[in-house]
């Protein structure tokens, strides 16, 4: 909804840790854009081939294996970039390249989006899905923010368990829509 009055705009979509596909599609089809998902269970990439041509958006959407700290796309190739619910899994070592990757390919003047994890503060704790990895919670956005690049134009916090904002700091998520904007002039007033 947030990406609709923007839509003629939006011709080219990738989402970081598609999943299953199916809101990518769903995205793709409001949009009326192409979208290509980079997802690194190849079991999910080989379930959206069986089932995407029976889900609206389908036929404009395309997943790949692959990771977000190695994006195979050309430099400003995106108009969204949507990290779907994936950068808490992502390992600290390639955190900041995962960032640098998803700025590389979207487009001065685009859309990056942001849903993940919204704790008060940055923290780690076992991931509850599988022995051995570690779940790494905090506001993403501000990361993208403190670039001067980027400028927060809507946030919504809710929870793991419903729509709602969540007293208990592990069960909030939010997602984020931010503009880039590159080439922005600081002008200063002198006195």
């Amino acid at each position: 909804d947030w990406c609709s009055p923007r839509k003629e705009s939006i011709s080219k979509i990738l989402e970081i840790g598609a999943g299953n596909g199916i809101e990518l599609a769903h995205m793709a089809n409001i949009l009326n854009s192409e979208a290509i998902g980079i997802e690194p269970s190849s079991k999910a990439v080989q379930d959206w081939q069986t089932r995407r041509l029976n889900i609206k958006g389908g036929e404009k959407t395309t997943l790949q294996v692959g990771l977000s700290k190695n994006l195979p796309f050309k430099d400003s190739f995106f108009d969204l970039v949507h990290f779907g619910f994936v950068l808490y899994l992502v390992d600290r070592k390639d955190i900041y390249r995962s960032i640098s990757e998803a700025d590389r390919v979207l487009k001065d003047g685009g859309l990056l989006s942001i849903m993940d994890f919204d704790p008060i503060g940055p923290y780690s704790n076992p991931y509850t899905h599988k022995e051995g990895i570690k779940s790494y919670k905090n506001d993403y956005s501000k990361i993208f923010l403190a670039s001067g690049h980027y400028t927060l134009m809507y946030k919504h916090s809710y929870s793991l368990s419903g729509f709602n904002f969540h007293e208990d700091n592990n069960e909030r998520i939010s997602i984020s829509l931010l503009y880039k904007q590159e080439d922005y002039v600081y002008s200063q007033k002198l006195s």
